[in-house]
C-alpha cells in the first residue's frame, strides 16, 4: 500500500472518507492536464485502486469524487471488487483505464480525456457514464471495449468523441444494460470490418439513442449490431452515418427492436455496399424510415426506366414491422423494386400485409401485382421455361395475377360481344340466292329450293351469345342457327367455337381469381 502520499493525494483520501469532491486550487483544461508535471494536479492510479479496494479505510457511499487532475499511470482495476463508486470529472487519464471483470458500484468519467477503456466482463451496480469524454485509442480491441459487460443501469456516452484509427471505436459484443444506452451528439470514428460501433448480440434494457450522432468508418460498417436486442426503441434522429463495404453502413441483421425503429437519419452513405441491412430484423413498433435517405428523388412505385440512384441499396429480406411511417407505401415499394440487390417475395408480402391491416386492400393488391412483375423481371428462371414465362406474362396482362379479377370479367364481356357481332354479321352474309350464313331453321318438310327466312337482329345476337356461352343456352338455335352446309356457315361456326374456347378459359381464370386459387406467394 502506498505510504508516500503527496499533500494532494492525502486530501483525496480525506475527501473520499467524507464524500466530498477533491479538486486542486488551479484549474486546467484536460489537454493541459494530460502533460502537466505539477504534483498538486496529479494523483497516482495505484492510489485510486487502493481506495476502491478499501485499503485506506471506510469511504463514504457517495464514492471517490475527484475533479480536474491528471491520473498518473494506467488506472488498473482488473478484477477489483470496489467498496464504493468512482467519479472522475474533467480529468486526464493519458494511460487509459482497464477494469476487466471488475465489480464496481458505478463509474463516471464525464468530460475526461483518456486513451482507452478496456472493460470486458465489467459489472456495475449502477451506471457507466462518459458524457463529453474524449477517448482516442488504437488497436483491434477498440478504444472503448465493453464485451460481455453488464451495466446495472444506464450507459451514457452522449457528446463523447471516440476515435480509433486501427479498429472499432466502441466494441461491445454481448453487452447487457439494465437501462438505456445514450449516445446523443456523439462523434464516433472507427476502422475495419468489425465496425465503428459494434454491438453484436447486445441486450439493451431500454432505448438505444443515437440522435444527432456522427458515426464514420472508412473500411467497414458504421453501426454493426447483428442480433441486437432492445427492450425499447432505437432512435437515430438526424444522425449522420458513413460506412464502407459489403456488410452495410447500418447493419442490424437479426436484430429485435422492442419499440419503434426510428431511422430518421439525415445522412447515410456507403460507396461500396448496401446502406442498410435489416435482414431478418424485427421491430414491434413502427418503422420510421424516410425513402429519400436511399432514393434522394423520393420516387414511387415501379418504373420501366429504372432509377438513377439504384446503386444506393438496402437489404430488407425477413424484416417485419406492424406500421410503416415517414414513407408512403408507394415509395417503399419503389425501394423494394429498384434499391434491393435481389428479388425476395417476403418484403412485398410484409408491405401488403401492413396495408391490408390498415384497411387498404387495394394498395395491398397493387403491391402483390408489382411483386409478380418484379419476379418476372429479375428472376424469370424461377417461372420455368419460355412457355411458362409467356403464360405468366399473359396471366399478368389479363387478370393481374388474380388480383384484378374485374379485368377478366371485362374480357369475358368483350369476347361475348364479339361473338354476338359475328353472329349478327353472319345474318347478312349471302351464301347463295335467298340464303344467308345464319337464318331461320327450315322445317323438315321444306324443299331445298325454298328461299330462306332471315333472322331478326335480336335473334342473331341471341345466336351469337348461345354459341359463345360455355355453359347454358338461350334456346334460340331451335329456330335460328348457322347454316353449316355452306362454306361461310362453317367459317363462322369455327370462329365461334374458338371464341367459346377462349370464353371457357377466361371464365375458369375469373372463377380462380375470385376464389384466390391462383394467388401464389412466389
Amino acid at each position: 500500500m502506498l505510504t508516500d502520499l503527496t499533500e494532494f493525494e492525502q486530501r483525496v483520501v480525506n475527501t473520499a472518507r467524507r464524500g466530498e469532491v477533491a479538486r486542486p486550487a488551479t484549474a486546467m483544461t484536460v489537454e493541459e492536464l494530460a502533460v502537466t508535471d505539477d504534483p498538486e494536479m496529479r494523483i497516482r492510479a495505484d492510489l485510486l485502486r487502493e481506495l476502491l479496494r478499501g485499503l485506506h479505510g471506510d469511504l463514504d457511499p457517495r464514492g471517490i469524487r475527484i475533479a480536474g487532475v491528471r491520473v498518473v499511470g494506467r488506472l488498473d482495476l482488473d478484477h477489483v471488487t470496489a467498496i464504493t463508486g468512482l467519479d472522475l470529472y474533467r480529468c486526464a487519464l493519458p494511460n487509459g483505464v482497464v477494469c476487466r471483470y471488475a465489480r464496481l458500484r458505478c463509474l463516471y468519467l464525464n468530460h475526461c480525456l483518456l486513451t482507452h477503456l478496456y472493460a470486458d466482463g465489467l459489472r456495475t451496480d449502477s451506471s457507466l457514464h462518459m458524457r463529453d469524454a474524449t477517448i482516442t485509442g488504437t488497436g483491434e480491441l477498440g478504444a472503448v471495449r465493453l464485451s460481455d459487460a453488464h451495466i446495472g443501469a444506464e450507459l451514457g456516452l452522449s457528446r463523447a468523441t471516440i476515435t480509433n484509427t486501427t479498429g472499432p471505436a466502441l466494441h461491445a459484443d454481448g453487452l447487457r444494460t439494465d437501462s438505456s444506452v445514450h449516445m446523443r451528439d456523439a462523434t464516433v470514428t472507427g476502422t475495419g470490418e468489425l465496425g465503428a460501433i459494434r454491438l453484436l448480440g447486445a441486450h439493451i434494457g431500454g432505448p438505444l439513442v443515437l440522435d444527432r450522432a456522427a458515426i464514420t468508418n472508412t473500411t467497414g460498417p458504421a453501426l454493426h449490431a447483428d442480433r441486437l436486442r432492445t427492450d425499447s426503441s432505437l432512435h437515430m434522429r438526424d444522425a449522420t452515418v458513413t460506412g464502407t463495404g459489403e456488410h452495410g453502413a447500418i447493419r442490424l441483421l437479426g436484430a429485435h427492436i422492442g419499440g419503434q425503429a426510428v431511422l430518421l437519419v439525415s445522412g447515410l452513405d456507403n460507396s461500396s455496399g448496401p446502406l442498410l441491412v435489416l435482414h431478418e430484423a424485427q421491430t414491434t413498433g413502427a418503422l420510421l424510415f424516410p425513402a429519400a435517405v436511399v432514393c434522394p428523388a423520393g420516387q414511387e412505385g415501379m418504373s420501366r426506366h429504372g432509377c438513377p440512384d439504384s446503386d444506393r441499396t438496402l437489404t430488407v429480406h425477413g424484416l417485419t414491422y406492424p406500421i410503416l411511417r415517414e414513407t408512403s407505401w408507394r415509395q417503399w415499394l419503389h425501394l423494394l423494386v429498384h434499391h434491393t440487390l435481389t428479388y425476395w417475395p417476403q418484403p412485398f408480402q410484409q408491405l401488403a400485409a401492413t396495408e391490408c391491416a390498415a384497411g387498404h386492400d387495394n394498395n395491398a393488391r397493387e403491391v402483390l401485382i408489382t411483386q409478380q412483375h418484379d419476379l418476372r423481371r429479375r428472376t424469370p428462371e424461377a417461372l420455368g421455361n419460355r412457355l411458362a414465362r409467356a403464360r405468366h406474362a399473359l396471366w399478368g396482362w389479363l387478370g393481374r395475377y388474380g388480383y384484378r379479377a374485374h379485368r377478366l370479367a371485362t374480357a369475358l364481356a368483350v369476347i361475348l360481344t364479339l361473338a354476338a357481332t359475328l353472329s349478327l354479321l353472319a345474318g347478312h352474309v349471302t351464301t347463295h340466292p335467298d340464303h344467308h350464313a345464319a337464318e331461320r331453321v327450315l322445317p323438315p318438310t321444306a324443299k331445298p329450293t325454298d328461299p330462306g327466312t332471315p333472322c331478326s337482329p335480336v335473334e342473331l345476337i341471341g345466336l351469337g351469345i348461345d354459341r359463345g356461352l360455355p355453359l347454358g343456352t338461350t334456346g334460340i338455335r331451335a329456330h335460328c342457327d348457322l347454316d353449316t352446309t355452306t362454306g361461310w356457315g362453317q367459317t363462322f361456326t369455327a370462329i365461334l367455337w374458338a371464341l367459346q374456347a377462349l370464353l371457357w378459359g377466361l371464365a375458369t381464370l375469373a372463377i380462380a381469381a375470385y376464389t384466390g386459387l391462383v394467388r401464389k406467394p412466389t
